[in-house]
């Protein structure tokens, strides 16, 4: 009883303190607000005749005018300086010295008693419980309070544990909604920057018109999804491998009689075709997609030969038509490759 006693009266203590120090705060804030009003309505800085019309006005004159005369007849000092009584400013300063302090102490003052309340809540009030075998032990409130407050802490983080695991499961849901197998194509001018050098800009400028608008009308024949350009290069998607692999064909037989007809300028391309899950969303462009899928695709398109198509052994066992291509003995990634060319006859497969 006697802990509970000392600790109201500490609460007691401590609420007190707080009130005092926002009253006393308060009044030496208005006392200085009163003074240096005071001031500026004795000075020239403002219009006393318009002030007069306020009540605040009057207000201010009757509790400042008084008190400003009984400190004069104590402050002997002459506060006057080019006919204007420095008094009430020097006043109003002193009373803002002495509010900050007050602030300034009040507030360690707050902070001391609201440490030592804190220790005297951890402070262990061991109880002697006895048992009903006559055992006698002690029981610490301390200890249960801080047990009560650890199991608060791992329910909070059980709770956030479980709603993370919410939104996780719901965003895997969102992404198996968008996830699909997926063909994708990438196709690279060889050398694309020899074909500029030493040319006519307005003809080679042609040049990349006439072929990627030869590239387009193969990938629409071909049913393509999307495709994301570069200055020589495309990465197109298509909704099956079969038939990204028939657009890899037809461009490279097409090329021969484009490079003829269309350009003086040869044109040779690397392609590479590769396939998997992807989380696809037509909304988004394809250069934002990220996938190792899209990226095996890229090293393909590197490795291949001019005017040849390289794909893995996986998507080789694939295609159903899978006449001329022929098993490469390098690897990409790790991946067995085929490659297929018009240069190799078409009634060949798998062999060398």
């Amino acid at each position: 009883m006697a802990d509970e006693t000392q600790f109201d009266w500490l609460m007691f203590l401590l609420r007190s303190v707080r009130v005092a120090r926002w009253v006393l705060v308060g009044v030496l804030g208005a006392l200085a607000g009163i003074f240096a009003t005071d001031f500026l309505i004795n000075s020239p800085l403002v219009n006393s005749v318009t002030l007069s019309k306020f009540v605040i006005f009057h207000f201010v004159i009757i509790i400042s005018e008084p008190l400003v005369g009984e400190l004069k007849t104590i402050i002997r000092a002459n506060t006057v300086f080019r006919n204007y009584d420095l008094l009430p400013l020097i006043v109003a300063v002193g009373v803002y010295v002495v509010l900050n302090s007050v602030r300034h102490h009040s507030m360690k003052l707050v902070a001391f008693l609201a440490a030592k309340d804190k220790l005297r809540r951890l402070r262990p009030s061991r109880t002697k419980i006895q048992s009903a075998d006559g055992i006698t032990f002690s029981s610490t409130r301390a200890d249960k309070a801080g047990r009560g407050l650890l199991k608060g802490i791992a329910f909070k983080q059980e709770d956030k544990r479980v709603k993370d695991l919410r939104k996780l499961a719901k965003l895997k849901k969102r992404l198996e909604k968008t996830k699909q197998k997926l063909a994708f194509l990438s196709v690279d001018i060889v050398g694309s920057t020899r074909i500029k050098i030493g040319q006519d800009p307005e003809m080679s400028e042609l040049l990349f018109v006439n072929y990627q608008a030869m590239l387009e009308a193969v990938f629409e024949k071909y049913h393509y999804l999307t495709a994301s350009w570069t200055p020589d290069g495309v990465m197109a998607c298509f909704p099956q491998v079969d038939l990204a692999s028939a657009a890899a064909k037809e461009l490279l037989r097409k090329l021969p009689a484009f490079n003829k007809e269309e350009n003086h300028f040869p044109i040779q391309v690397r392609c590479g075709l590769n396939a998997g899950e992807v989380n696809y969303d037509e909304s988004a462009p394809l250069e934002k997609l990220s996938s190792r899928v899209l990226d095996i695709t890229g090293h393909l398109q590197k490795a291949a030969l001019p005017d040849s198509v390289l794909v893995t052994e996986e998507i080789y066992r694939e295609l159903r038509d899978k006449d001329g291509h022929m098993l490469c003995d390098s690897k990409v990634d790790g991946y067995r490759v085929y490659q297929w060319s018009v240069a190799v006859p078409q009634t060949t497969s798998g062999t060398k």
